[in-house]
């Protein structure tokens, strides 16, 4: 007996442990699929690597580049333009983004915002970040170039005058003096302020990139022409020798962007073609630019998910390691490795989460499968929660799916809305491209639905395929809504036979058909009929006959992002709003009442994405985003069914939440660039 007193008590006091310390988030997806920014080796720790994303912040190696953990805690710009180590300093990091410049003392795991010197461009620049001495020299988007006492306690920022307005693309050291790279050439600092030093250019003088080392020298990037190296001696510019040679059916002229130098091997240079030019090339040089090779080999790894892409994308930023021997290469889409100097590249994915996803469904009778609706990839289907990935696109155009629906009495019978890169829409249409599967996804047959455009009614109208629904009465029967060109109602087995009323307009009588996703639009199979939406400028409308009249059930003219309905209490639904705020309705939405969560509520953070968990009543997580890819504030559930939240506590950058549904162990959450978690909700 005592035994069993002793066990139930260790049982209450872990439960109650594991209960104080809340929900957590699990990495349940894959590696890739995202853009990688920029890249820095600690030269005090060469196993320290870091990469930047493009909307997600950090991501932080222990290893020297094989495995990563995302970070970015407190960023309040989440597009990393920038990053350098402190080569005095172990572990001291500089982080560059769209909105500021931060400082980490402890290699990435936190971050302390130093000012507002930030790099508010998508097109980034490289090599950002030079230290010098005992300070660290900033390169901003048109504020010119900041000294950062950064070794300081508190470190402090003086403006190095001269390309105020201008936009700095690089940042190079030679010797004592700091050289900056511009669309309009070459700046060299002297007597306190940048002049320019441009001498023997050509005619172009957009320089993309500027790197030195003291063995090789200083060496620009010109976006057509290609490398340059400066003369010390004679203060000048020249060719070290022609243009890389392309590949049969490159269009010349070439364009060129990234640039890295080898510190340990003096003249092995390392050249890539601009993201924006294709091919994308990547080329090594051993002496000095003479002649160029092209580096060729780029393997997957065996273990990695299967992205779109099956080698090198647009580069967007090279690094040697300090012996020389470990090169980075970070691309539109992964990040790659060498360790033999880079002549073979192979693929790094392990935490690496860097995908969008736009929307998630479980499988009717597969405990363990989840479907990910992702951006660029396609869609990415787990047999195994989230252990292992795979592309479901056989029949499907290559670009973004918006949604993803399953049939609830035919799990085999699946539909996902498309948007691919090259849309293809006729004049004065839409085409909303619907993928219909019998077999599981083994196979997709296109049904697209052109729609009439329509006039949008503001810049928050995306006019974009937004959402896709199952009528609950009838699988066959799909809904499908935009971003201001309408909502619309779909006999499947009609369009596929090509009947010209298999596709009827179901929300005209909505003041404003504008739909910001996938969670915008709710049916019901216990109340046929039934329709509540969700739209931007529009506030929530309900329909009783399937969309045939609609009457604003709460906030006309109001934003509403997001539903969802309580499993557990039938008519319980919530809808979530700017600023943090949220509606609930008790009745099916006839009636509302106004929650917030939590905290200060910005007006630029709205509530984007929520779902109740099925499998424990009264949870319900609700996320949020940002406008503009700002910072968002993270996600929240709750526990009593939408009465009182609170936020789950994370390391990694605060980016927003785009999607939140059951699956395998609980509910799954998708982010805009941080790829799919799971969550655990501490019980």
């Amino acid at each position: 007996m005592n035994r069993l007193v002793l066990f139930v008590g260790l049982f209450l006091a872990h439960s109650l442990v594991a209960w104080a310390a809340g929900p957590t988030l699990i990495p349940s997806g894959y590696g890739g699929g995202g853009r990688f920014t920029a890249l820095a080796v600690d030269p005090g720790d060469p196993n320290r690597v870091v990469a930047g994303s493009d909307v997600a912040g950090l991501f932080v190696s222990r290893d020297g580049g094989d495995a990563f953990v995302p970070r970015g805690a407190g960023l309040g710009g989440l597009a990393v333009a920038g990053l350098a180590f402190d080569p005095g300093r172990p572990g001291t990091l500089a982080v560059l983004t769209d909105e500021g410049l931060y400082l980490s003392r402890d290699g990435g795991d936190t971050l302390v915002r130093l000012g507002d010197m930030g790099y508010g461009d998508r097109s980034f620049g490289s090599h950002l970040l030079v230290p010098l001495g005992d300070d660290l020299f900033v390169a901003t988007r048109s504020r010119g170039v900041f000294r950062v006492a950064w070794r300081q306690a508190a470190p402090s920022a003086t403006p190095v005058p001269g390309l105020e307005g201008r936009k700095v693309n690089s940042l190079a050291q030679l010797g004592d003096d700091l050289f900056a790279a511009t669309s309009a050439g070459a700046f060299v600092v002297r007597d306190g302020r940048f002049a320019a030093a441009n001498a023997g250019f050509a005619a172009g003088k957009n320089l993309t990139d500027m790197a030195a080392t003291p063995g090789s020298g200083l060496f620009a990037v010109e976006e057509k022409s290609g490398l340059w190296r400066f003369d010390a001696e004679k203060s000048t510019w020249e060719r070290p020798g022609p243009l890389p040679g392309l590949p049969p059916g490159a269009k010349a002229p070439a364009r060129f962007k990234a640039l890295a130098l080898d510190p340990a091997t003096p003249g092995r240079v390392f050249l890539a073609t601009h993201p924006d030019y294709w091919p994308y090339l990547l080329f090594v040089s051993d002496n000095g630019g003479q002649r160029f090779s092209p580096v060729t080999a780029f393997a997957l790894a065996p273990d990695g998910p299967p992205n779109y892409p099956t080698g090198l994308e647009s580069v967007e930023a090279l690094v040697v390691a300090p012996d020389g021997k470990t090169v980075f290469a970070a691309d539109w889409w992964n990040l790659w490795k060498s360790r033999d100097g880079g002549n073979r590249f192979e693929q790094r994915h392990k935490g690496l989460q860097n995908t969008v996803v736009n929307a998630l469904a479980a499988v009717p009778g597969q405990p363990e499968a989840i479907l990910a609706a992702t951006a660029d990839n396609g869609l990415m289907v787990s047999p195994d929660a989230g252990a292992t990935w795979a592309r479901s696109m056989a029949g499907v155009v290559d670009g973004h799916v918006k949604d993803i629906r399953i049939s609830t009495k035919d799990p085999a019978k699946r539909y996902l809305l498309a948007e691919p890169w090259k849309p293809g829409d006729a004049a004065g249409t839409l085409t909303l491209h619907l993928y219909r599967t019998l077999d599981g996804g083994a196979s997709w047959q296109a049904l697209p639905v052109a729609v009439p455009a329509r006039t949008l009614p503001g810049a928050f109208a995306s006019g974009r395929p937004t959402l896709l629904v199952i009528d609950p009465a009838d699988d066959d029967v799909v809904m499908l809504g935009t971003g201001g060109h309408g909502l619309f109602r779909v006999d499947v087995p009609a369009l596929a036979r090509g009947e010209a009323a298999a596709v009827t307009d179901i929300g005209r009588d909505l003041s404003r058909p504008v739909f910001f996703g996938p969670q915008s639009l709710l049916a019901f199979a216990e109340k046929p009929g039934l329709l509540v939406a969700a739209t931007v400028s529009g506030g929530i409308g309900r329909s009783l006959d399937g969309g045939r009249t609609w009457t604003t059930a709460a906030v006309p003219g109001g934003f509403v992002f997001c539903l969802a309905a309580d499993p557990a209490r039938p008519g319980h639904l919530l809808a979530g709003l700017p600023e943090k705020r949220l509606l609930e309705s008790q009745d099916y939405g006839a009636a509302w009442k106004e929650r917030a969560l939590p905290g200060a509520r910005p007006p630029h953070i709205p509530v984007q994405a929520m779902a109740f968990d099925p499998a424990r009543p009264g949870l319900v997580a609700v996320g949020t985003a940002a406008y503009d890819n700002k910072a968002a504030d993270g996600l929240y559930v709750s526990r009593d069914g939408g009465a009182t939240f609170s936020r789950v506590a994370t390391d990694t950058a605060p980016v927003g939440v785009t999607a939140i549904s059951p699956g395998p162990g609980g509910l799954w959450v998708g982010f805009n660039g941080l790829g799919l978690w799971r969550l655990s909700d501490g019980r």
